[in-house]
């Protein structure tokens, strides 16, 4: 008997170390207990449930004009096909790098952004950086992005959402992508930052503790990573001007997808070809049940992209075929009127849906597209 128990013995032993090690390796322990005890299933609603796509898009075309016109021309073709319950084409917010500042490049984008196509935001990949040279980056790169159309504002105040290059937000990774930046957080705000849309890192020492949520973080300026936790959004939060939205996309853990061999499919909703882009990754998504608590009808399913990356495949995971055959199914599936209405929304306005959720609104996410911050403006030339 002894010799058959200590050798299966010793292989439960070896494979949980494995399991532990590449769970610490990969950076899985700092958020798989939130994941574990408090993600909460999606519940089955009496009157509709309303489905908010925002795809948060690190447009990064590193100066390839073939890249831009091709985006351009694919982009719109995409979109046009792709229509929600208001009869708003798919959006797409681009957070384009000011580090890499490239006037064509912006005003293709503000271009796309006239004509309904989305909106630009902030990017920035940084490092080793100090608080004053990291205000002077983003002052000069928002006065950048004003100056060719994007970022301007009905009553000529400044606001944008940001995404940090590299997943270094406040100075939060450990390797060799530190960002130097202690207060970036506080930064962010005294600026106009109104949400941050980082996360998910996937294997990535950022990665906050909490997942698939939405919440506020309250920076400590003396310690990195201040937005490891929070305060999570909920209907009727008093927030200050002291804390940051850190608006979440899905990160999930499909058990159904064996195709790394070693270990089921880690999926933080990125479009690219590795995993690639089809109706049952969305659902995926949709199980990670992003919203306000007390407001479960309203679900927010926000994937990323890197969308002018377009070789090595990625143009049929980002612009082609397969996430126009997944968004053909999303709108048969969730947008009949009665259980389901689907909306696209860009980072805006699923921030000013939040913010309506949070003030006890209800019925339809629409009306609320511009409940705090109004529309950019993206006037002729």
């Amino acid at each position: 008997m002894k010799k058959i128990v200590l050798p299966i013995l010793s292989a439960i032993v070896l494979i949980s170390f494995l399991v532990a090690y590449m769970v610490y390796k990969r950076n899985y322990h700092l958020w798989l207990y939130d994941y574990t005890f408090n993600s909460p299933a999606i519940q089955e609603q009496e009157n509709v449930t309303d489905i908010i796509v925002v795809v948060v898009d690190h447009w990064e075309p590193g100066g390839s004009i073939d890249v831009v016109n091709s985006w351009m021309t694919g982009y719109r073709k995409l979109a046009n096909a792709h229509i929600d319950a208001d009869g708003v084409k798919l959006q797409h917010t681009f957070y384009y790098p000011i580090e890499q500042f490239r006037g064509y490049e912006v005003d293709s984008l503000v271009e796309l952004c006239r004509s309904g196509y989305g909106e630009v935001e902030v990017h920035l990949h940084h490092k080793e950086d100090n608080s004053e040279s990291l205000r002077s980056i983003f002052t000069n790169g928002i006065d950048s992005l004003r100056a060719h159309g994007a970022l301007l504002t009905p009553d000529s105040s400044v606001y944008f959402s940001f995404i940090h290059g590299n997943w270094a937000l406040d100075n939060s990774r450990s390797d060799i992508n530190l960002c130097g930046v202690n207060d970036e957080i506080s930064i962010l705000l005294d600026l106009g930052c109104y949400a941050d849309f980082t996360f998910p890192a996937l294997t990535q020492t950022a990665q906050p503790s909490l997942v698939n949520k939405i919440y506020y973080a309250t920076d400590d300026p003396e310690m990195p990573k201040s937005h490891d936790k929070g305060e999570i959004s909920h209907v009727g939060i008093e927030t200050t001007d002291d804390m940051l939205m850190i608006f979440e996309g899905p990160m999930m853990i499909d058990w159904s997808d064996w195709r790394f061999k070693t270990h089921p499919t880690f999926d933080d909703g990125n479009l690219y070809p590795d995993v690639p882009t089809s109706f049952q990754r969305f659902e995926l998504w949709l199980k990670a049940n992003i919203h306000v608590k007390g407001r479960p009808n309203w679900v927010f399913v926000r994937p990323f992209t890197h969308g002018s990356r377009l070789g090595h495949g990625g143009y049929e995971d980002i612009l082609g075929s397969r996430i126009d055959k997944m968004l053909t199914f999303v709108e048969q599936t969730y947008n009949d009127g009665k259980k389901y209405r689907l909306h696209y929304m860009t980072a805006r306005e699923a921030y000013n849906v939040v913010k309506a959720a949070e003030a006890g609104k209800d019925g339809n996410p629409h009306q609320y597209r511009n409940f705090v911050l109004p529309r950019y403006l993206y006037p002729n030339e």
